[in-house]
């Protein structure tokens, strides 16, 4: 008997495993605003907390209409640069509105770290201050 076959449980297994954690993003709640993250193309942009609270789902943020503080996570990667930096950054907001898209847009130029957010016409209605960096 072959083990090539009992060689593949494991690799099926990892491909379970992962596709479970990419599961499909829930539908928008009309009652609330959603707010969709977007980062640069080697970078990774986390929701992390909503008003002081940990987020389920760190791909997106869903808020009732109000006042806001999101708390993101940036894992920016330099190209040809093993090393990683964790950035944390914050947006206030108090105008959020309820079945509205939003999105905030990470940029980075040099040093610098920001994150906007757009409402669902693309004008920028808030912006995080300097994230704080540290290596990863």
């Amino acid at each position: 008997m072959s083990l090539k076959p009992l060689l593949l449980i494991p690799a099926l297994g990892a491909v379970l495993l992962l596709s479970a954690c990419a599961g499909p993003v829930s539908k928008a709640d009309p009652s609330e605003a959603w707010i969709g993250l977007k980062e640069d193309t080697l970078n990774a942009l986390m929701a992390e907390r909503l008003d002081g609270k940990r987020v389920d789902d760190g791909r997106f943020f869903e808020v009732a209409p109000g006042d806001h503080r999101l708390d993101v996570t940036l894992f920016e990667e330099e190209p040809g640069d093993d090393n990683q930096q964790d950035c944390q950054g914050q947006v206030e907001y108090k105008h959020f509105k309820a079945g509205e898209h939003y999105t905030l847009t990470e940029s980075s130029l040099g040093t610098t770290v920001r994150a906007s957010l757009e409402d669902g016409h693309g004008k920028e209605v808030a912006a995080t201050q300097d994230f704080n960096c540290m290596p990863g």
